[in-house]
């Protein structure tokens, strides 16, 4: 995970920073790119008083205690400034949907926190808890039981669904921003008696602060757990400082990890939810072997990386990418000929999906061709040809997730 640089962040002290004259930092929970992520306590817990659509009865709902506060850096913070990140509207959306919302960060307030550089952007959104690429990785394989990768897979499609719906596109579908959810006041205070971590200290206009270390909520799930327990998990798809409006023209060039890119986002050939369903093909191959799908390599002076990885898709789909795939690729021509074919690539190794999985001996073999199938179906060369998250909700290979 890279952390964004000293410079461009909030100065904050646990324990003495307040954000907005309301919350109180507690600890950090997590750091990205383009932000930093504190626990924090609300000093002022307001009670909210409404009336339900459905009934008369008067309706009182608390605020949580805690929250977690997503500190925007300098830059991104800017960025949204000039339209080109444009998490907060995002956010501000699905909130209005929040009582049919799951899966998915949910905005309780945001606003703008002076700090000795300049503005940073604040979210506060309820608590989570660490991510799944964590969790994968606690398994000795670095691979998770069949029954948590269909649970956790069909939590992420529930998500997307409802994104999609909103014509969201997430762009950055990955692990590492898969986090346990469903946690209250009651578990977050079970969980932070562990001491601040703090590996050194830096200074900022004469005033130093502590440097502290990410310490996530812990889930409570083993990699070992039962497929009864496992029914139990939440998770949350987060972090939309990338994602970008449906049948719109992205604000950026470039999305989402590297090994994780659809064929159309290195051709320039189109843009749309789509990609994210990519994505999904891609981690479900990482939950159930430990391994990434595509891992491409630089052949220099031959070929690219990405001259390997379009091999590595026509290797491992089947398929070629045909004149109408390429039709309005804006990068056809630096990859293929008039034919179609690779310029750089002339002999193509093909290995099956089923070929793939089976390798690492992780699988029951019952279950290979079944799990093929569904990520074959995500990785459909043509994006207009892959399902939707609603259609993989349904596809056969799901249809026993958290009735295991």
């Amino acid at each position: 995970m890279v952390s964004p640089h000293l410079d461009e962040v909030l100065p904050v002290n646990p324990g003495h920073t307040r954000l907005n004259d309301r919350y109180q930092v507690i600890r950090k929970l997590g750091t990205g790119v383009f932000s930093e992520t504190w626990l924090v306590e609300d000093e002022r817990r307001e009670y909210v008083v409404g009336f339900s659509t459905d009934v008369l009865d008067l309706t009182i709902l608390r605020f949580g205690k805690y929250h977690a506060a997503k500190i925007l850096t300098l830059d991104a913070t800017q960025r949204h400034g000039t339209g080109e990140m444009q998490e907060l509207q995002f956010l501000r959306k699905i909130a209005e949907h929040s009582d049919d919302v799951e899966n998915l960060p949910i905005l309780e307030d945001d606003f703008i926190v002076h700090g000795p550089r300049g503005d940073h952007l604040c979210f506060i959104m309820i608590p989570l808890c660490s991510d799944v690429s964590s969790f994968r990785r606690s398994s000795p394989t670095k691979a998770l039981p069949v029954y948590f990768v269909k649970n956790i897979i069909s939590l992420v499609l529930e998500g997307l669904d409802y994104l999609h719906g909103l014509d969201i596109v997430h762009t950055d579908v990955k692990l590492d921003n898969l986090l346990f959810s469903g946690i209250g006041d009651k578990q977050v205070e079970e969980r932070i008696g562990e001491p601040l971590a703090v590996e050194g200290e830096y200074e900022v206009d004469g005033i130093t602060y502590p440097l502290c270390r990410p310490q996530p909520l812990p889930h409570g799930f083993t990699w070992k757990d039962s497929p009864h327990e496992a029914e139990r998990i939440l998770v949350t798809l987060t972090d939309l400082g990338q994602a970008q409006c449906a049948g719109q023209t992205p604000t950026v060039d470039e999305f989402s990890a590297p090994s994780l890119r659809a064929p159309e986002l290195i051709l320039r050939s189109s843009f749309g939810p789509k990609i994210d369903i990519w994505a999904v093909g891609c981690i479900t191959f990482e939950l159930l072997t430990g391994h990434w799908l595509f891992n491409p390599v630089d052949g220099e002076p031959e070929w690219t990386i990405e001259d390997d990885h379009l091999a590595k898709m026509m290797e491992l789909t089947g398929e070629c990418f045909t004149p109408e795939t390429l039709k309005y690729a804006q990068r056809r021509e630096e990859f293929f000929d008039d034919n179609g074919r690779l310029l750089r690539i002339d002999q193509l190794i093909p290995v099956s999906l089923e070929a793939a999985l089976s390798n690492y001996k992780l699988l029951d073999p019952a279950d290979v061709d079944s799990a093929a199938a569904f990520i074959r179906s995500c990785l459909c060369l043509d994006p207009f040809q892959r399902p939707t998250a609603r259609e993989l909700m349904l596809s056969p290979w799901l249809r026993d997730a958290f009735y295991c």
